[in-house]
Formats: structure tokens, C-alpha cells, sequence
């Protein structure tokens, strides 16, 4: 996979001037969308994805994955997750764990570090592009009242990072884990995404439907369900936002 960076100083969100450029036909698989500063980023659902100006990596890419079907869509997730994974892992100190909190957030122990958004368009049965969002704190040491545990790395290592250098890093291994999944390796990145759970194998306490009870992370399914298994031996299935990890 080639990359073509389309440098923005500041732009509302890169996923939508990403998806501008597809609907005019003027980009291609590879391309990268990359931001000094976004005003108005986005997380999944509703949620908005902060970043001071300079600060911290932001940035899009397009990918075209006509060898996926839909019922496997959550496969990319998994390797899009893992390949920012080794990015975080690759900066951290080994006493700091990197973990995946379901579906696609990076924690470094029990803060935010990285988040992902991931956004397709489906023609027929096939998928015809797909627009991947990655942000990444690198070294912002404030963060807005009201966003839940953010940590960066600058934070974490006391260290000043180069965005250009996180961007090459992190598209690189994007392209690996990209070229695994085309290869037909997807059991081994589910593999590898679910050994690296936030909470796996631990009890936990779960709520949903406005009701808490205890269970234990098996792993995440091909639809992207939360799988848990109760206290009571019931595996219960979970998409997003259907259910809070306490």
C-alpha cells in the first residue's frame, strides 16, 4: 500500500475531507489525510475527539477492501486496532500496559491514548471504500473538562514527539496488519485483538439495560460483539453501546 499524505494545517475533521475527496473521485486507495489541528473531530456514535492545535496526530486514510464481505467488516477493525496497538507500545516504557478497549480505543493502564474511527461505504455486497480515522495524544498536558481519562505520551514518557514520525510509524504498520488481513490472516489478528483486551480475564462488573451484573471478557465476535460470560454461566452478546464495562 502506497501512501499519498494531503497535509491540512487545520480542518473541521479529516474522515469527512477524506470523504469529500472519495466523492469527487480524487483520491485512491493509500491516500492519507493528515491535520495540524481538527476543529470539529469525531469518535464513534456521537462522541467528538479533541485535539490542541500542533499537539497530537490526527489523521485519515482511505483503503479500498474489496476482498472483505460486510459480515466480516469487523475484522479491519481489529487489525486497524492492532496495528495502532504496536504504534503506542513501540513509544511506552515497559511498566506501562497498552491495552484495546472494546471496539477500538487504545488505553495505556486506565487512560484514553488513541482513539479510532472507522466508516464504510458498501455497494451491493461488496465494500467499496472505507475512510479510517486514528488520533493519537502525543504531547498535549491539558485536556478540556469533561473528556473521560485522557493520558498522552508526552505525559507518560516526559518525552516531546515528532507527529511526521508517529504518522510513519503508525501508517507502516497500518500497512502490515492491512497486507495480513488481504492475505487471509484474519484469525490471527482476532487472535491477537482479543488477547489484548482492556479487562480480559478479569471479573467485572458490566451494566446494561439500566441493570449491572458481574462477568468475564471472552472476546469480541465477528459482528463486533462484546462477548461476556456471567457470573451465572450465560454468554451474553453486546454491540456498541448497548453496554457500559465499569
Amino acid at each position: 500500500m502506497k501512501s499519498d499524505i494531503i497535509y491540512l494545517e487545520r480542518v473541521d475533521s479529516t474522515n469527512a475531507y477524506a470523504k469529500k475527496l472519495l466523492n469527487g473521485s480524487s483520491a485512491g486507495e493509500g491516500t492519507v489525510v493528515w491535520a495540524g489541528e481538527q476543529y470539529a473531530g469525531r469518535g464513534l456514535g456521537e462522541n467528538t475527539w479533541y485535539s490542541g492545535a500542533g499537539l497530537n496526530l490526527t489523521f485519515s486514510l482511505i483503503l479500498e477492501p474489496l476482498f472483505l464481505q460486510p459480515d466480516n467488516l469487523f475484522c479491519l477493525n481489529k487489525a486497524v486496532a492492532v496495528a495502532v496497538l504496536h504504534t503506542i507500545r513501540h513509544e511506552l516504557p515497559g511498566g506501562i500496559q497498552a491495552t484495546i478497549k472494546w471496539p477500538n480505543d487504545i488505553y495505556a493502564g486506565n487512560h484514553k491514548l488513541g482513539g479510532i474511527l472507522i466508516e464504510h461505504t458498501i455497494l451491493g455486497t461488496a465494500i467499496k471504500h472505507t475512510v479510517i480515522g486514528v488520533g493519537i495524544n502525543l504531547n498535549q498536558e491539558k485536556f478540556p473538562a469533561g473528556i473521560p481519562n485522557p493520558v498522552s505520551l508526552l505525559q507518560l514518557t516526559g518525552k516531546q514527539y515528532d507527529p511526521r514520525n508517529m504518522l510513519e510509524q503508525t501508517i507502516s504498520n497500518l500497512a502490515r496488519e492491512y497486507s495480513r488481513l488481504s492475505s487471509a490472516e484474519c484469525d490471527e489478528i482476532v487472535s491477537e485483538y482479543d488477547a489484548n483486551l482492556l479487562g480480559l480475564g478479569k471479573n467485572l462488573v458490566f451494566t446494561a439495560s439500566a441493570s449491572s451484573f458481574n462477568g468475564n471478557i471472552q472476546g469480541v465476535d465477528d459482528l463486533g460483539r462484546l462477548c461476556v460470560m456471567t457470573e451465572d454461566g450465560v454468554l451474553r452478546k453486546f454491540s456498541h453501546g448497548e453496554v457500559v464495562m465499569q
